[in-house]
């Protein structure tokens, strides 16, 4: 009989198993062809979606087993609301976050050696350039990495009930991607005006989203480099799962140009997940690694290190509030 440790280390060791069946089973089109509403046989699956019916009915018996789908080869499979959210047309779509989880990011965690030998990023070592030049180099997938980043934050929409934007004046979205986190915060506050500040390919791509049509009239678009300088005269900066790309160096020359840039009596407002100690499972703990892996000189950091990394840039933590997916919102100021 087979120890429960043994067990656990098969599952453990299977992971790459499950990544690759999501992974596939999204890419692929698969979960596009089974209906929002109702079961398809697996045999009309293989027809529609040109798979092997075989390959196809065991994937399937695998997705059943996780969770992803629900049914038999006698009564035809539905998704669960896990396998929903894979597809391609529902509202809270995962499926860019599975696509770039499950192919570039999965490559460089086959080469996570390299990063522990070298404290470097395997990413780099796999694909020669670091994440944010070859996403630079690569449009769709610098898209899909935009979408996965705001499929992986449901808790945008919960910002605004841990700080007050109300009164803000000029809200300035650092390295704000698309504008998913500024769309959420002036759909919530009609008063304050906004900037959203990224590379310029970023925001080229932000053109057509809601901050871009909805908010033309209170958003502006600027495109820049945050290491060189950030847009002046903000009474709210906001720094969203920024700091954690990037070693203490680098975050200091961020928090010391925002600061720079920061009308008198401003906030910083930050979106980081924090290592707490006796978490084991805690998904920080695996995003900790991830930094190291795809970024080389990103980190999680825990309480104690992000008060020491602002108050050496002159800002005081004034609260921390927990949100959704281990997420802390930090209010800092000047001190």
């Amino acid at each position: 009989m087979q120890s429960p440790a043994g067990r656990q280390l098969i599952e453990l060791m299977a992971g790459f198993w499950k990544t690759q069946a999501v992974y596939i089973a999204t890419e692929s089109g698969i979960v596009d062809h089974i209906p929002v509403d109702g079961r398809i046989p697996a045999i009309e699956l293989a027809l529609e979606t040109g798979t092997d019916p075989d390959a196809l009915g065991r994937l399937l018996l695998f997705l059943e087993s996780l969770g992803v789908v629900d049914g038999d080869e006698t009564n035809g499979y539905a998704l669960t609301p896990v396998g929903e959210l894979l597809r391609t047309d529902t509202r809270d779509s995962m499926r860019d976050h599975v696509r770039i989880y499950g192919s570039h990011f999965y490559q460089a965690w086959g080469a996570l050696s390299h990063s522990l030998r070298t404290g470097g990023s395997a990413f780099t070592h796999v694909y020669g350039s670091d994440l944010f030049s070859y996403l630079h180099r690569n449009p769709e997938l610098s898209l899909t990495y935009e979408r996965a980043m705001v499929a992986g934050t449901p808790f945008f929409a919960e910002v605004s009930g841990a700080f007050d934007f109300s009164g803000a004046r000029r809200i300035v979205d650092v390295a704000g991607g698309h504008g998913a986190l500024l769309n959420e915060i002036l759909n919530a506050n009609p008063g304050p005006r906004a900037v959203l500040f990224d590379a310029a390919h970023v925001i080229e791509e932000a053109a057509g989203r809601p901050i871009a049509t909805d908010h033309a009239d209170r958003c502006e678009r600027v495109p820049g480099d945050f290491f060189e300088s950030v847009p002046e005269n903000g009474d709210v900066y906001l720094l969203s799962r920024i700091l954690h790309c990037f070693d203490d160096e680098a975050c200091h020359r961020i928090l010391t140009n925002c600061r720079r840039a920061m009308a008198p009596g401003g906030k910083l407002v930050i979106l980081e997940r924090m290592l707490t100690k006796g978490t084991g499972s805690s998904l920080t703990q695996g995003y900790n690694m991830h930094m190291l892996v795809v970024l080389g000189g990103g980190r999680e950091r825990d309480e104690a290190q992000y008060r020491t990394l602002l108050d050496k840039a002159g800002f005081a933590v004034e609260s921390i509030h927990e949100l959704p997916l281990e997420t802390h919102l930090l209010v800092t100021a000047p001190s």
